[in-house]
């Protein structure tokens, strides 16, 4: 699947967390309020991190907001499955689905088909 890319080298701050995180271990961000989950390729627990969604997408230029509560890191997206007209659900590499929202649906489609347009 065409997908932007990251360098490899490119680690985030987590708050609470002395070491930094390699982007590329990161399989999507779920958001809630003023806090975030991380979600990592091979490990079932996520981390909790005190720092809104919208603030690691700007750190993370290279994920996409799918949806108000989801960011998502290209490179872990497996499969697009579209449920009907409207709907266009995410499987991600660690197995976990992320349903896209309904007006983002087309933008989302075309970022992952055309890489480097965001």
């Amino acid at each position: 699947m065409n997908a932007p890319s990251h360098p490899l080298s490119q680690f985030v701050k987590i708050p609470g967390i002395a070491t930094p995180i390699p982007v590329e271990s990161i399989s999507h961000f779920e958001g809630f309020g003023n806090y975030s989950r991380l979600f990592f390729v091979g490990k079932t627990r996520p981390i909790v991190a005190s720092q809104t969604l919208k603030l690691f997408e700007l750190q993370l230029p290279g994920f996409l907001r799918v949806s108000k509560s989801y960011l998502v890191n290209p490179l872990h997206i497996t499969a697009l499955d579209r449920q009907d007209g409207r709907t266009l659900e995410l499987t991600l590499d660690n197995q976990a689905s992320v349903l896209v929202a309904r007006r983002r649906v087309e933008h989302i489609r075309t970022q992952l088909i055309t890489p480097g347009t965001h």
